[in-house]
């Protein structure tokens, strides 16, 4: 238990209570994001609140108090971090005497890739539900004469949920389209400086931009109330563009984990392996045929 488990167990429960300070602190600023706008701290600025307290972020526990509601404190995240980093020293510990430091990082990836592929199959339910809200639709629509009015918002969460929150699912299984005519045919330490080069370059930017714009533009959504204007149900969205700065978290994390992969091949000359779990039928057939071409 203590050497396998605990360190994903540890990694599990850090990565949930930052998702918990995510929407706590961002339900707490919608409870006062009117009365604090007045006095300079907009959702748009709002991000730096989620970790700490200082400046304009003090005008919340005073607008809180003074509206009776219960202040969202840092400290949530701050000990979702603690048990992340806990976790990252647990699997770099040695765990016997000269064990080289390409497999204590090798450890890294694992709790990661599983948290990844949690959210992935959770997440992987939204097609059937999907598919049973549009089937209901057009039954209801077509036989009934009775269109629902919920099935389109449905159908518009249902789908934005996964698309957005399985895409560190499908970078733990480097399924991310790429233009790889050329990369296929690189050597593995040339593939990985190319990816460290260009995930420092483009990816770690975009996803730090993502994070913090998300969170501004979910802020703005939580002190709006916003509800959707497309159906006359008009179910509240503020929730569900709250997914927004949590997929990025989860990106941000996957795209360590990919650095650190790139890392190990630069130093071995061969990419670690991954959890496999699902594979597209055209890559099987594929190295199949490249393993016939190789046998005598």
């Amino acid at each position: 238990m203590k050497g396998e488990r605990l360190p994903f167990l540890l990694f599990a429960a850090g990565v949930a209570l930052v998702v918990l300070a995510i929407f706590w602190s961002l339900y707490a600023f919608g409870e006062v994001g009117r009365m604090v706008a007045a006095k300079g701290l907009r959702p748009a600025n709002s991000f730096h609140c989620l970790m700490f307290y200082g400046g304009a972020c003090d005008l919340l526990p005073a607008a809180h108090a003074e509206k009776g509601s219960t202040p969202y404190s840092p400290l949530a995240f701050w000990a979702g971090v603690a048990a992340v980093i806990s976790s990252f020293a647990f699997h770099l510990k040695s765990r016997f005497a000269g064990e080289a430091w390409s497999a204590r990082l090798q450890r890294l990836l694992i709790p990661v890739d599983q948290v990844s592929t949690i959210v992935g199959h959770v997440f992987a339910w939204s097609i059937l539900l999907l598919t049973l809200a549009v089937s209901y639709e057009v039954f209801s629509r077509y036989v009934l004469g009775a269109p629902t009015e919920w099935a389109f918002d449905a159908s518009y969460f249902l789908y934005g949920a996964l698309f957005i929150m399985a895409g560190a699912y499908a970078l733990s299984r480097n399924a991310h389209v790429r233009g790889d005519f050329l990369y296929r045919s690189w050597q593995p330490k040339t593939q990985a400086g190319m990816d460290l080069l260009l995930y420092f370059l483009f990816f770690f930017p975009g996803i730090i931009a993502f994070i913090y714009s998300g969170y501004g533009f979910a802020a703005q959504s939580w002190v709006n109330h916003e509800h959707s204007a497309y159906s006359p149900a008009g179910p509240p969205i503020y929730h569900y563009k709250t997914l927004i700065p949590v997929t990025g978290l989860f990106l941000l994390l996957q795209g360590v984990v990919e650095v650190i992969r790139c890392l190990i091949c630069l130093r071995t000359g061969a990419w670690p392996k991954r959890l496999h779990d699902v594979e597209e039928l055209e890559k099987i057939i594929l190295e199949q045929h490249a393993d016939a071409e190789v046998k005598p």
